[in-house]
């Protein structure tokens, strides 16, 4: 297990099996770097398994650590996004 300190501005990708093997590593860190939006990463990202042809089910989670309440020394706010394909 690896712990880690949430620190602002921070993007973690938590996907199944189903989009790793199909879309190449770069593509996938050119899509996290690319959108401001973490539903649009999810988005694409799906997208881009299915067109590679996925062979199993497609589940991608983004995670965005995005500033919290810098005035009330609030710590920082974790928005994600996921979703799925049943691809076969």
């Amino acid at each position: 297990m690896i712990l880690r300190d949430l620190l602002t501005g921070d993007r973690y990708l938590l996907c199944s099996d189903g989009l790793s093997p199909v879309v190449a590593a770069a593509v996938v860190r050119e899509v996290l770097a690319a959108a401001a939006d973490p539903d649009v990463a999810v988005r694409e990202l799906v997208a881009l398994a299915e067109a590679e042809g996925a062979p199993d089910n497609v589940s991608v989670i983004v995670i965005d650590v995005r500033e919290g309440g810098a005035d009330t020394g609030a710590p920082p706010l974790v928005l994600g996004s996921a979703a799925q394909a049943l691809t076969r």
